[in-house]
């Protein structure tokens, strides 16, 4: 049996040694599926690429 291992996160362009959180505060049933990724360090928030949408919005 193989598990695949999700990609890791980004890292946050202003501090470099933290991986960026994805935040799903503003998600749920009926909403649009607007998260954004966050950093613990600066306190900043950062849109997703439209590639890490769809590889970190429909992750197995």
């Amino acid at each position: 049996m193989t598990i695949d291992a999700m990609d890791p996160p980004p890292t946050c362009p202003n501090c470099p040694d933290r991986l960026l959180w994805k935040d799903t505060r503003e998600t749920g049933p009926g909403k649009e599926d607007s998260w954004f990724w966050f950093c613990t360090g600066c306190h900043q928030a950062y849109v997703p690429t439209p590639d890490q949408k769809l590889r970190f919005t429909y992750a197995a």
